[in-house]
Formats: structure tokens, sequence, C-alpha cells
């Protein structure tokens, strides 16, 4: 029964953010929240873009103790092929999911028409790779004349807003930390639903670590996905890798702290930092899972660390 309920928590979340009508607003009276954003993450300076491509708005929300907050919302232009998600390289569709900035680049350093600041994001993401997407150079960025901001639907797939404000938003932004979610009409839900769906995944990570740390092999690898690929492994490697480091570490300790798990329609990201320790070696990083549902829940398409 334990586990058919868990099945429910992660199901919802997606059935969610498939039914709801995009028509749905924000409602502080009726506590609906972008479906995309379970947790931001630790303290008060964490923050998330989202962008709606039917209304040509992006959107800033903060964390509070109260959840997700509307702050401000920027007039943007999306890419010329507004005909669903971006697939292949060439097709001037901008990319719906979740993703993160990877630097940024200023005035001096781009073309006049990337106007005064930009910030690359990371698609292709690697649920964008494992579905075979393509395509680069997906980026924030503002314009040589902010005239154009108001044509809808008028870039190469970018994601683009006035110079005024870029800079403007650069001050909420921190590198790959802070997301920006696109999809054609964001969707809401109730705050209560994205509760349950925050400690759905965050009881299968709690597993995860646990067998992991208590060198359970089998239940370890049974959360991932046959599709997984992370440090150049597929999973088959990764469970010989990590049957190496069992037998040679005596001790294995893990904790981890400052969650942000951010949903899209058919995968979730999960970021948190990870302290690892045995007996011959110690690291620390900020570690992300893709998360993907399969009928027995949720399992791990790919992870990655900075360390």
């Amino acid at each position: 029964m334990k586990k058919s309920l868990s099945r429910i928590g992660f199901t919802s979340i997606l059935l969610l953010c498939l039914l709801i009508p995009p028509s749905v607003s924000f409602s502080s009276s009726t506590a609906e929240v972008p479906s995309y954003l379970l947790e931001m993450g630790d303290g008060a300076s964490q923050y998330a873009l989202l962008v709606d491509k039917q209304s040509q708005m992006l959107y800033l929300y903060s964390s509070t103790p109260d959840g997700p907050h509307l702050d401000k919302q920027f007039r943007c232009t999306t890419g010329k092929n507004n005909n669903g998600a971006k697939v292949r390289e060439g097709d001037k569709k901008t990319p719906n999911g979740v993703y993160f900035f990877r630097s940024i680049l200023e005035d001096g350093q781009l073309p006049s028409k990337y106007g005064v600041r930009a910030f690359p994001m990371d698609y292709p993401n690697d649920y964008d790779r494992l579905d075979r997407k393509t395509g680069y150079g997906i980026w924030l960025h503002a314009v040589d004349e902010d005239q154009r901001v108001s044509n809808s639907f008028d870039t190469e797939g970018c994601v683009v807003v006035t110079n005024k404000d870029i800079m403007e938003i650069s001050s909420y932004i921190r590198l790959n930390s802070t997301p920006i979610i696109v999809d054609d009409s964001i969707i809401r839900a109730p705050a209560a639903s994205l509760e349950e769906g925050k400690k759905e995944v965050l009881a299968f990570i709690d597993t995860w670590v646990k067998s992991w740390a208590g060198k359970d092999l089998d239940r370890y690898m049974d959360c991932y996905d046959e599709r997984f690929y992370g440090y150049g492994r597929s999973k088959e490697e990764q469970r010989r890798y990590k049957e190496n480091l069992n037998r040679a570490y005596k001790k294995i300790r893990i904790k981890l702290s400052d969650y942000q798990i951010f949903g899209y329609h058919d995968y979730i990201v999960a970021s948190f930092v990870q302290d690892y320790r045995s007996d011959r070696f110690h690291s620390t990083g900020r570690k992300k899972l893709y998360l993907t549902r399969t009928e027995n829940g949720p399992k791990i398409l790919s992870e990655r660390i900075n360390r």
C-alpha cells in the first residue's frame, strides 16, 4: 500500500501539468502556484524565471515561507516557429523544459543584436539529449532595439527581453542554480498537490542515498532507469563502478542539503549539495539528478556533480 500511495503523489503532479487548463491564472485565494516549482531552495534569495510562450511573458518568482511568490513580470519574445518545443537545430523554436544558466556575457563580448547582456542556457539538457534533441546557442538576452521585444515570436529560438529588463533580471540570477522554465503556457496547481509531489521525490532520493551508503547494490541500481547515462557510464557500467567502490571502501557516509526540485511534464530535475565521505575519499559539490516516471516509480535518467 505504501508503494501505491507514493505513485499517486508523483503521478498527480504530472497529470496536473497535463490536464489543468492554461487559462487558469495565479490566485492567492485558491493557493495555486506554478506546477514546476516543487522546491526552490533554502534561503530567502532563491528565484525562478518562468516563460509563457503563448502570452510572451517572463515571470519572476521568489521563494517564501508560504511558497512561490510572483514578484515581477516582463514582456519577452521567443522563437519565430511557435509550433511546440524545439526538436532540432535550425527549427527556430524556443525549447520547452527546465534549464539553467551556464555563464554571463557582457556588452563588449557580444554582437550588437544581443544587447547589453546575455545568459547562455544549458540546452540541450540531459533529458533533451536522451530525447535526441539537437541545437545550441539558446540564450536569455537583450536586443539592439527594444522595439523588437514588442514583436511576438521574433527570435531564432532565444528568449529576448529589453536592455533595461535584462539588467534588472540579472540581479536575481545565480549561475547553475536559478532555473528558467519554458512552456507553451504556464500551468498552475494547488500548492498542496505540489507539496505531495515534493515529498515523494524526497522519499525516493532518501531510498537512493540509504541504499548507496548501505552498499545495497541491487536496491541502489533499482533507482536507475535503463536509459541512464552519467559520467560517461551506462547503467551496467555504473553498477560495475559502484561494485568496485563498495569493495574498496569500508564505510560510506552521504549527507544532502539545500534541495531544489523543479518539475516539467515528463521529468523532474532535483539538485542538492552532496557531502560524500568514506574512509579513503571525501568530496562536496552540487549534484543534479534528472528523474523520469516509470510504471515502477521514479527512476534516475542522469546525474552529474559540480565540485
